[in-house]
């Protein structure tokens, strides 16, 4: 069973769906952000802490002391994602486990695409941060494909909005409901997550331009 665009569009369902899709979005991110820790920061300790979910660090104290800007960066984008999840779990009285394991409410998560990287810790550090940035770009992508369905009230989004998902900055957003509150929280949520992508390229230009005047 999944999910199709002639499916009749329900509210609910569609905003447990994407609250497991953010979920699992800011878990990837999660993932990321340890293992830049370990992989730079913190080398000394890589043998001990391998897995993020084997040896999880659970208080986000921890990475707001790492100062490196990349941890740095990425922490923020999981940090507004989790914000954004807990007021939609208030809104909708989600109970984040119950719909985690929900048949329909996970067949209804896979509506959209979601790019996840798997295998993190293989990756050195440098491709790490080309894969965080693919990663995060997909998440902006998806998170405005579930704006542009609330928007059209319909799983069959129209080409117009479809179109604006090309757009640079907030041009790809112009077309939404605003008048919609639901709309409005991820619009909001993606324009963060925008600046938060824009920061962390910055990051690898301001490198190479060192590089370069020296």
């Amino acid at each position: 069973m999944k999910p199709s665009r002639n499916d009749p569009f329900d509210l609910s369902l569609s905003m447990r769906g994407l609250g497991a899709v953010v979920t699992r979005m800011h878990s990837d991110i999660y993932e990321y952000v340890y293992h830049f820790t370990f992989k730079k920061y913190l080398k000394s300790y890589i043998r001990d802490f391998k897995d993020p979910w084997e040896q999880p660090i659970e208080h986000d104290d921890f990475f707001n002391e790492v100062d490196d800007p990349v941890v740095k960066s990425c922490f923020a984008a999981m940090r507004r994602l989790v914000d954004y999840k807990i007021e939609l779990n208030l809104i909708f009285g989600i109970d984040e486990i119950a719909d985690l394991e929900d048949e329909y409410i996970v067949v209804e998560s896979k509506r959209f695409k979601l790019y996840l990287l798997v295998y993190k810790r293989s990756k050195s550090y440098k491709k790490l941060k080309l894969y965080y940035e693919r990663t995060l770009t997909g998440f902006i992508e998806t998170l405005s494909m579930y704006a542009y369905a609330l928007t059209a009230q319909s799983y069959k989004i129209p080409l117009v909005l479809k179109r604006q998902l090309a757009l640079p900055g907030e041009e790809s957003l112009r077309l939404l409901n605003d008048d919609d509150s639901n709309v409005a929280m991820i619009k909001e949520l993606v324009i963060g997550l925008k600046k938060d992508l824009e920061d962390f390229k910055s990051l690898s230009v301001s490198k190479t331009a060192k590089k370069t005047r020296k």
